[in-house]
């Protein structure tokens, strides 16, 4: 216990120590299809030198000193205004990243978590054979369970006069058409937590909801990505919180933000991690 606290106050200090320096930070790696790795990091808002160039280096080991980048070459040079990268794999093996600024000469600093990935990432390959296939469609919906896709938050609001269900014709055809043509697969429907379905008395979830009924059930997802960061740029509970970055992540999906969806979605991957997955697979599909 002390020494995770001891790395905690570590963590917090070395942030606090770096914040005005040209390194990147939160940097992530998720693996993609098609042999692809999506890394993505955060820029420093005001570094104490201009940086004028990223360099994005991969190894089949973690990177901890900037000594193990004198045998690599950068697998990318990028412009200092870039955010995220996809990499095309090599093989199956682990695979670590390190994102290097450039002011007057590449600061070498490397921290973990920061500017390093802590743990490694490898691509999986896809099963292609007919009858797998074919078992993976047919257990989606099995007799007496609720389908995948959860039915869209519109139908459920007080106030709204959409149909409540899905025929399971039209659900039929659909996956039907989407076994025929599985590279143009569907996009996602509104998601809604069980307990925002009904609005709250009070308090923080109140405030969420009004946000949802007014703005996110209407479909009107860049008043939703405005009127969510300012809810969460309050003192709100952490439960609240998770949910409305889960909802953030929604609108810029079907506003096409994609890069910025994963960012979001990568947030609340520890609270909902079987939810988040699927969001994320499709939000990085489109990228």
């Amino acid at each position: 216990m002390k020494k995770f606290i001891s790395a905690l106050v570590l963590l917090l200090v070395t942030g606090l120590a770096f914040a005005e320096k040209p390194i990147v930070q939160d940097i992530q790696a998720l693996p993609g299809k098609n042999n692809r790795i999506n890394i993505f990091w955060a820029l420093p808002e005001n570094p104490d030198e201009e940086i004028t160039e990223l360099r994005l280096y991969r190894s089949d080991k973690q990177i901890n000193s900037f000594s193990q980048l004198r045998n690599l070459n950068p697998i990318a040079n990028l412009s200092p205004d870039h955010t995220g990268y996809t990499d095309i794999a090599p093989d199956l093996n682990e695979h670590y990243y390190a994102v290097i600024a450039v002011t007057s000469a590449p600061y070498d600093l490397i921290l973990l978590s920061f500017n390093s990935t802590v743990t490694g990432v490898r691509v999986t390959t896809e099963i292609k054979h007919k009858e797998q296939k074919k078992e993976e469609y047919e257990k989606f919906y099995p007799d007496g369970t609720m389908r995948e896709t959860p039915l869209p938050y519109i139908d459920f609001v007080e106030g709204t006069d959409k149909e409540k269900t899905i025929s399971e014709k039209a659900i039929s055809s659909t996956s039907s058409l989407i076994k025929k043509n599985p590279k143009k697969a569907a996009m996602l429907t509104p998601y809604v937590f069980e307990e925002d379905l009904i609005s709250p008395d009070g308090g923080d979830d109140y405030l969420l909801f009004e946000i949802l009924k007014n703005y996110f059930v209407q479909q009107k997802y860049e008043e939703t990505v405005e009127q969510i960061q300012k809810l969460t740029g309050t003192n709100i509970n952490e439960n609240t919180r998770n949910r409305a970055f889960f909802y953030l992540g929604e609108a810029e999906y079907f506003l096409g933000h994609y890069e910025n969806a994963v960012k979001t979605f990568v947030k609340v991957e520890r609270a909902y991690p079987i939810l988040v997955k699927k969001w994320l697979d499709s939000s990085l599909d489109r990228l």
